[in-house]
């Protein structure tokens, strides 16, 4: 079952991949796409807590600091993004970009970074 669910994470962060270049190079969020996403967060979301070691109840304890420290940082660099972002293409600069360009761009960079910082702070074995 703890693999179905880390499949389900992959599988669903492919599929939110594939609809954030979608949105980003089409800016559009129109035709079937939509359904695309909600379909791609729910595996996504499904198998998150799993495969980051958050599952009930907790056989190791290393790997839920691992993980919650992995969705921390992921969560930081979206922030940083969205400021980035507002910045940039609202406030100050003279570039716009679309709505759809924005989301799927924050979709790509949530899912690449959950499981890069994930990876990465397994592999360093232990955080304090």
């Amino acid at each position: 079952m703890a693999k179905a669910r880390a499949i389900s994470v992959y599988i669903g962060g492919a599929a939110l991949i594939g609809c954030g270049i979608l949105m980003i190079l089409n800016d559009t969020l129109d035709g079937f796409l939509w359904v695309e996403i909600l379909a791609g967060l729910g595996l996504f979301g499904g198998g998150l807590f799993e495969f980051l070691g958050l599952h009930q109840p907790l056989k190791d304890e290393r790997i839920a600091r691992i993980g919650t420290r992995a969705a921390t940082y992921s969560w930081y660099s979206v922030l940083v993004l969205i400021g980035f972002m507002a910045m940039v293409y609202g406030m100050g600069g003279g570039y716009k970009i679309g709505m759809p360009q924005a989301v799927g761009s924050l979709i790509i960079v949530m899912v690449i970074s959950m499981v890069a910082f994930n990876w990465y702070l397994g592999r360093e074995g232990d955080v304090e």
